[in-house]
């Protein structure tokens, strides 16, 4: 048993009896953990934590389980529940990670990565859709399932997509740029809706189970 301090952001939280809760936290160190926050319901509760926000995390680690101690916010995504469109592309980037982040994953890079994203839709240099489709197509590459691009085809799986050959080579910038400079692109309007609706298809090829915020979006 020991007390842990680490930094993340929670990826859901449900309610666990009458003024306690239990939160899904995507951290630097520990991975992906749940963790027991007890009175965090209550009004003014030290442990009410902002949804889209970065934080350190003071954990007690019981060996089979966490509790958490104290959470300091360290960046809050201020103004993403302001815009529908970017609050439904910001919830599913925490319902994409939750779902296929494994407990005993690194997630570090998926961390940085998530950020940046975040951080992409508050800057609005491209569209809410295309911001969503660079963060599912780098994450599951960084999940092992990147896609095979070949000349204006795509293979992911048993199945091929067609693509114009803009499209693919901004599908490989995504899949191999730094992630400083992973939203470092300009494209037309065509090449965007062709990397979301390449990205929602190979969600649904790769994710097992239904992914409920993308019907959130407005539009395919």
């Amino acid at each position: 048993m020991a007390i842990i301090k680490d930094f993340g952001v929670v990826l859901r939280q449900y309610d666990a009896g009458e003024s306690n809760k239990k939160l899904v936290l995507l951290t630097r160190g520990h991975g992906k953990i749940t963790v027991f926050a007890r009175g965090a319901k209550r009004t003014g509760s030290k442990l009410a934590i902002e949804l889209f926000s970065y934080n350190e995390f003071v954990i007690f680690d019981g060996g089979d389980f966490y509790s958490l101690n104290s959470v300091v916010p360290i960046h809050i995504f201020e103004n993403i529940g302001q815009d529908y469109d970017k609050f439904c592309v910001a919830c599913c980037f925490l319902e994409l990670a939750d779902k296929m982040v494994l407990a005993s994953m690194d997630t570090n890079e998926i961390l940085n990565i998530l950020l940046y994203s975040i951080q992409e839709l508050l800057r609005g240099r491209h569209t809410p859709k295309l911001v969503f489709a660079v963060f599912a197509i780098r994450l599951l590459k960084e999940e092992g399932f990147a896609p095979l691009v070949a000349d204006k085809y795509v293979q992911t799986g048993e199945n091929t997509l067609w693509l114009s050959d803009e499209i693919a080579k901004a599908l490989v910038y995504i899949m191999k740029a730094n992630l400083k400079n992973l939203f470092a692109f300009k494209t037309s309007n065509d090449v965007s809706h062709g990397l979301y609706i390449a990205a929602r298809a190979f969600l649904y090829e790769n994710v097992e189970s239904e992914i409920k915020s993308l019907d959130m979006m407005i539009g395919d």
